[in-house]
């Protein structure tokens, strides 16, 4: 009986931990994706291979994170946080298969930057501290 005790206790302890950093990552990933998006416009090309390489947001991990944050009741906010990594895909996706942008793209691709953090904020904001 008392191993069992000890073992929903560890259960218990794990499950929130997980929880936390489901919580929590999505908001942590996507604050640092913002920053490198920011990068691109700084930097060479070398560099934004690299930042390619390691910020690339695949849609499968952005589908495990909404499936997690459903499976754990996360609210909807949660939900967005998931979701920001595959606004910068989707004006890529525009721009790569629907029509070419001009020069002036880079005022959109601005605005998405810019659009993602102020989502993040809100979304960090009504998750943390409501």
């Amino acid at each position: 009986m008392g191993s069992q005790g000890v073992d929903l206790k560890f259960l218990v302890v794990t499950l929130r931990r997980v929880t936390t950093a489901v919580q929590i990552l999505p908001f942590i990933y996507t604050a640092l994706y913002i920053f490198a998006l920011a990068l691109y416009t700084a930097c060479g090309p070398r560099l934004q291979t690299a930042l390619d390489s390691l910020f690339y947001v695949s849609p499968v991990c952005i589908l495990a994170f909404l499936v997690l944050s459903h499976v754990l009741k996360l609210c909807r906010w949660h939900k967005t946080a998931c979701l920001l990594p595959a606004l910068p895909q989707t004006v890529s996706l525009i721009d790569y298969y629907l029509s070419p942008f001009s020069n002036a793209a880079a005022y959109l691709f601005n605005g998405t930057i810019i659009l993602m953090s102020i989502l993040l904020l809100i979304a960090a904001y009504f998750v943390f501290f409501k």
